[in-house]
């Protein structure tokens, strides 16, 4: 049988490139994961080899000076621990901290180089002997000053912005305009601590059935104002202990981002916080009570600390004053009600309540002091069948859009097989969402006539 291998191609960008190390530095070395770990170091120094030098100033030392394995490792692993400001050891410690040096090469050759200092890694310049301790004279992870871009201001219209939204999210006006206002404070606030002032953070709290547009209305916007998105599920972490996700991963996307401690302007979403309501149990038994209580800490703090995941537990300080959060769900049982008990997607709901107070979310099971922590409460309403039918003619990201774009077909539809489509979507109550899957099957046959050419 044909050995098919994993095609490396090379980094394109600093951030490709340190999310890329920071996997790496983070995988476990167990027996089933030191395999990965050390294909991992040979595709990143693969990688550096194939990458324009011009570009990344790694790519051209490791470039010129034909690093070895063992080079890049202590380079890699010197470097990540100065990128999370703990390289201030002895090199005792910092021996210690080299444990995984063992994998490529004996103990002898990983200490030989920083005893000795006969690799080019001193010769240049690179480590820099302080009697028992080495400090790192030239961090590739950094961008150089020399290098760095200047920075060219943008100004920022909440009126703009909020036309252009419009042009992607059919509806919800009211919410659009809560949504953009508490950014847009989030924003302010940023551009005042500058001048040294410390203000309270604006997070925002959005909930709504289910398919009417709390995920693609943030993404929206993030990507409007070109900041970072990131996207969390509140369901998928546990109480810190417990086997599973750690509250403190939503952050880590943004490492790579980061610049001097700092996290950039984002927009973290925390999707399904509804799922995490007191008296209801998470993964391994992790009461969700306590889940919400370390989700209170990630999002009252100023700095956070984030631990590494490794062998030897590192520790991270970041300034996340920067961060917004946004949380949201769907909060179901407080929005609709059913008009009998029958199981299915095919009764309509009767609205309960019009606006959702915090008292409300607070009786259902959030913690007070977690629904303090947010100055904007965003509702949405469910979306009915004119709703749908301007979402699915939308031709700036509308369903049928994307998919004649993708088919490259200008082919028309059917007013009868598009009536029925809505009406199926309508019954379904899954808003946005449940309009997606219906024109999706309405094309999936011709996607099997359609050759694709694609670079894998």
């Amino acid at each position: 049988m044909e050995n098919k291998t994993k095609k490396v191609t090379k980094y394109t960008s600093r951030a490709e490139l340190i999310e890329d190390i920071v996997h790496w530095n983070d995988t476990p070395v167990t027996a089933c994961k030191e395999a990965e770990y050390v294909q991992n170091l040979k595709d990143i120094h693969t990688r550096l080899l194939r990458s324009d030098a011009s570009k990344l100033p790694l790519a051209d030392f490791v470039q010129k000076n034909n690093l070895s394995d063992v080079e890049l490792f202590l380079l890699l692993r010197i470097s990540i621990l100065h990128l999370q400001r703990v390289l201030n050891a002895s090199f005792f410690q910092i021996s210690t901290l080299l444990t995984k040096g063992q994998i490529f090469g004996t103990r002898q050759e990983v200490l030989s180089i920083l005893l000795d200092h006969k690799s080019v890694l001193f010769t240049e310049g690179i480590f820099i002997g302080l009697g028992d301790r080495i400090d790192l004279k030239v961090n590739f992870l950094t961008a150089p000053a020399s290098r760095k871009r200047k920075v060219k201001k943008r100004t920022l219209n909440p009126k703009r912005v909020l036309a252009e939204i419009n042009k992607y999210v059919i509806g919800q006006d009211d919410a659009k305009k809560k949504l953009v206002a508490g950014v847009f404070e989030h924003l302010t606030k940023c551009a005042n601590a500058k001048n040294g002032q410390i203000f309270n953070k604006s997070n925002i709290f959005i909930s709504g059935p289910t398919g009417t547009g709390k995920t693609y209305m943030c993404q929206c916007l993030a990507k409007i104002l070109k900041i970072p998105f990131i996207h969390a599920d509140a369901s998928q972490y546990t109480q810190t202990g417990y086997v599973g996700m750690d509250v403190s991963d939503i952050l880590r996307p943004l490492i790579p981002h980061s610049s001097a401690g700092k996290m950039p302007i984002a927009i973290v979403f925390i999707d399904e916080i509804d799922k995490i309501r007191r008296g209801s149990e998470g993964y391994g038994g992790a009461a969700s009570t306590n889940v919400q209580v370390e989700l209170l800490r990630l999002i009252e703090s100023r700095r956070y600390r984030l631990q590494e995941k490794s062998l030897i537990r590192n520790v991270m300080n970041f300034d996340i004053s920067q961060v917004l959060f946004v949380v949201g769900g769907a909060f179901e049982s407080l929005q609709v009600n059913h008009t009998d008990k029958s199981v299915g997607f095919t009764h309509a709901p009767i609205v309960k309540k019009e606006t959702l107070t915090a008292d409300d979310f607070i009786a259902y099971g959030m913690l007070p002091e977690l629904i303090g922590r947010f100055s904007y409460f965003v509702q949405l309403k469910g979306l009915e069948k004119e709703d749908l039918r301007k979402i699915l003619f939308n031709p700036h990201n509308g369903p049928l859009q994307q998919y004649k774009d993708l088919l490259h077909t200008s082919n028309k539809v059917s007013d009868e097989t598009l009536e029925t489509l809505l009406d199926n979507a309508c019954e379904r109550h899954l808003g946005a969402r449940g309009l997606h899957q219906q024109v999706g099957q309405l094309f999936q046959t011709q996607f099997l006539e359609k050759a694709v050419q694609i670079e894998i």
